[in-house]
């Protein structure tokens, strides 16, 4: 009796025990982990702000032909048989080993926005080899044959939803160092840039090329566009894969300034500052009316030259050769830009396009000439052989005054200048001219090549 009273006594005790240890109001408080950077909830800006500050951070150390895995998720294809690594941020691995980059659109949930960093030679001499051109690719993007040189560079900047309404468009920002061009071929268009430029090109549809600072050249199809700071210019994609460039650059138009703003540019070598868009009457060209009457018949298959914005009313006395002259073309450049047939039927009060502003002649002797607008001239190009043999140079030379700008081949050059040329086969060389008002005329000459005579044995005797 005596033991089973005991044992009541210490069970009750052990009940009790097991009371007092479970009565939370007596334990001491609970100890929480510190949060993580994983465990905390990000806003969009604040998550790109991280990005940014990681990315130039760990890829500071980039040197040329060098590129950098700056925020996840970066995917790369490697070369075979290369021992790189591209697989975490920091990763820094040499151009010849990389195929092919692929970054990842931006997501809150994963904590994921794929940056990637590329310091390029392009052409750039050997002796400034400090100087590279930074390719900055971001979010839904890839970038394929890629090489040192650049020159068959295929991009590709998708439309995948993010869960950032406000997150920076995917893109590719290029920039050349300060006071140096180069020249790359993307997606078959020919991009020469001494700035800094952003791109965007969607399968099927089309690749825009916005220049931000400076200015850049592009060259498609036989048409060549300065792009400057605030316009862009499109070119259709097509071909099998919708990546590759079917036609030539559109006229400049305005860009968007605020998706470029919300792009990262921290991250570029010189920092810049966004341009207001260009407007849109310093670009538009406008279509002159063509006359009721055509005395010089018109090729009804044939259509007159859009970027010849000017117009000149033919005066009593003209002929279309005197009129060429004066405008600094051929007379079967003008003939063939106004789509006549004969040029011995013009008659007076005929409109023609023509690719500078020209004074009429038949103005009273005491019409005043305003003083305060420099009329454009030129560009009277020609060569001092357009028919070379093989092995032989020739000089291009053109004369142009009061326009904006001026490029030979896609290179700025000077209204008065020349360029020895030595072509193997017959080529087609092309003067582009910015005039103030921002319009963009080419002009085109072509340097033929004689093939050498035939060898004739001798006769025997």
């Amino acid at each position: 009796m005596g033991n089973q009273i005991m044992s009541r006594i210490g069970f009750i005790c052990l009940f009790l025990l097991i009371l007092s240890g479970c009565n939370l109001g007596s334990a001491p408080e609970a100890t929480l982990e510190p949060p993580t950077p994983e465990t905390i909830a990000l806003t969009c800006d604040e998550m790109v702000t991280e990005a940014l500050a990681k990315a130039g951070t760990i890829c500071e150390s980039t040197g040329r032909n060098q590129a950098c895995y700056g925020n996840n998720l970066v995917q790369a294809e490697l070369e075979s048989g290369t021992n790189a690594t591209f697989n975490v941020a920091g990763d820094i691995a040499d151009l010849f080993a990389i195929k092919s980059l692929t970054t990842s659109p931006l997501n809150l949930e994963s904590r994921t926005w794929g940056v990637a960093i590329l310091k390029v030679q392009a052409n750039l001499p050997d002796t400034l080899p400090g100087q590279n051109v930074t390719f900055l690719l971001y979010g839904d993007a890839a970038l394929e044959n890629i090489t040192p040189q650049m020159q068959a560079v295929v991009l590709k900047t998708g439309l995948t939803e993010t869960t950032c309404s406000d997150a920076p468009k995917s893109a590719l920002l290029l920039q050349s160092p300060a006071g140096t061009q180069a020249t790359l071929t993307i997606n078959g268009a020919s991009i020469t840039l001494g700035s800094t430029v952003y791109i965007t090109s969607e399968q099927f549809k089309e690749i825009e090329i916005a220049t931000i600072e400076g200015s850049a050249v592009v060259s498609a199809f036989n048409t060549t566009r300065i792009v400057q700071p605030g316009a862009k210019v499109g070119l259709l994609l097509g071909g099998s894969d919708g990546l590759e460039v079917a036609g030539p650059p559109s006229e400049p138009e305005p860009f968007d300034a605020q998706v470029i703003q919300n792009a990262p540019l921290p991250l570029l070598e010189r920092q810049i500052i966004v341009p207001p868009p260009i407007t849109e009457s310093t670009n538009t060209t406008s279509t002159p009316v063509l006359p009721t009457r055509t005395a010089a018949p018109a090729n009804p298959t044939c259509t007159p030259r859009a970027d010849w914005t000017f117009t000149y009313t033919v005066q009593r006395g003209d002929t279309l050769f005197s009129i060429a002259q004066r405008v600094g073309l051929t007379l079967n450049q003008l003939q063939e830009g106004n789509c006549i047939t004969n040029p011995n039927l013009l008659q007076a009060g005929q409109i023609l396009r023509i690719p500078i502003q020209l004074v009429s002649t038949s103005a009273p002797p005491n019409t005043p000439v305003p003083t305060n607008t420099a009329v454009p001239t030129g560009p009277n190009l020609r060569a001092d052989n357009v028919i070379i043999n093989t092995g032989e140079c020739t000089t291009i030379r053109w004369d142009v005054a009061n326009v904006s700008q001026v490029y030979f081949e896609g290179q700025p050059t000077t209204g008065n200048s020349s360029q020895q040329v030595c072509p193997t086969i017959d080529t087609t060389y092309t003067l582009l001219v910015v005039y103030p008002d921002g319009k963009q005329a080419p002009f085109t000459i072509r340097v033929q090549v004689a093939l050498p005579p035939e060898t004739t044995p001798e006769l025997q005797r």
